[in-house]
């Protein structure tokens, strides 16, 4: 009795993982709109640069064009340069408008970072008074904390 109901789970599970395989798949989403390089700085009023940390780009609006624009995020170095991209490819983001937060990392922050003088403001997409607007072509951004 056992074996039998072992074979039918088996046979179950191979018709299962069979009929997920083919032609058949999910349909594809929209396309994503196309990235466009961006880069800059980021330092403290008293031109200290931001040692460590992420920034983040969040499109105001998703779609443009019948394509999707997605939220773009970069590392902050110890010079407190980044370059932004999506899923660490550097390839910047769409074109278009985009609030901007900065916050710490939650894992591997840099040894010397000085993350916590970010202001809390810059670190909540509700509040955050930074914004960027990213054009077609190569964009420098650069950002200052108040």
């Amino acid at each position: 009795m056992l074996q039998h109901y072992m074979r039918r789970c088996i046979g179950f599970v191979l018709l299962t993982v069979l009929a997920g395989c083919g032609e058949n798949g999910p349909p594809p989403g929209p396309p994503l709109a196309a990235p466009h390089p961006v880069h800059g700085k980021i330092a403290f009023s008293d031109q200290t640069p931001l040692k460590g940390g992420v920034i983040y780009f969040t499109p105001v609006e998703i779609h443009a064009h019948g394509r999707i624009r997605y939220e773009a995020a970069a590392l902050v170095d110890a010079r407190g340069q980044y370059q932004l991209g999506f899923n660490g490819d550097h390839s910047g983001a769409p074109a278009g408008e985009y609030k901007v937060t900065i916050q710490p990392r939650d894992y591997q922050e840099l040894a010397n970072s000085n993350t916590k003088r970010i202001p809390a403001r810059y670190r909540d997409r509700s509040k955050t008074p930074l914004a960027a607007s990213v054009k077609e072509g190569t964009n420098t951004l650069n950002f200052e904390l108040k």
